[in-house]
């Protein structure tokens, strides 16, 4: 009988001990938490303060640039004729009021009054978004 011979593998028993510590080191990478990315700076949009043109502050006077026609704005003569024209308008034709008060409501991003001293009495301009929507007077005392 003869004796076959064992063919030994490629490998030497050195080699096959390596192997496994290579692939550990090699998945290493793998399993080692990544560093979360830097935050990148985005640059702030830029808001119009005034999203409804020149508007009228709380000390009554007009906030920005308005273009305004005062000798239209003065043919207008009935409070119905005046609706529609902004907070900075009514200011060019009536002068500084007695108070201005703004605010937001659901039906409108800003909503402001304007009150007037008048020879008829006190008279509240309502605006909604710059633009006028009513009058409403009292009677003087």
């Amino acid at each position: 009988m003869s004796k076959s011979k064992i063919v030994s593998p490629v490998f030497s028993c050195n080699a096959l001990r390596i192997v496994p510590i290579l692939s550990l080191f090699m998945l290493a990478g793998c399993i080692t938490p990544s560093k979360p990315p830097e935050p990148v700076a985005q640059p702030m949009p830029v808001v119009d303060p005034h999203p409804f043109g020149p508007v009228v502050g709380e000390d009554g006077r007009c906030k920005g640039t308005p273009n305004i026609d005062l000798a239209n704005l003065k043919t207008r003569t009935t409070d119905s004729a005046l609706v529609g024209i902004s907070e900075c308008e009514l200011v060019a034709l009536k002068g500084e009021p007695l108070s201005v008060q703004s605010g937001s409501s659901p039906t409108a991003k800003r909503e402001t009054t304007i009150l007037y001293m008048e020879a008829t009495g006190k008279a509240v301009y309502l605006f909604a978004n710059n633009q006028m929507v009513r009058v409403v007077r009292g009677n003087a005392q």
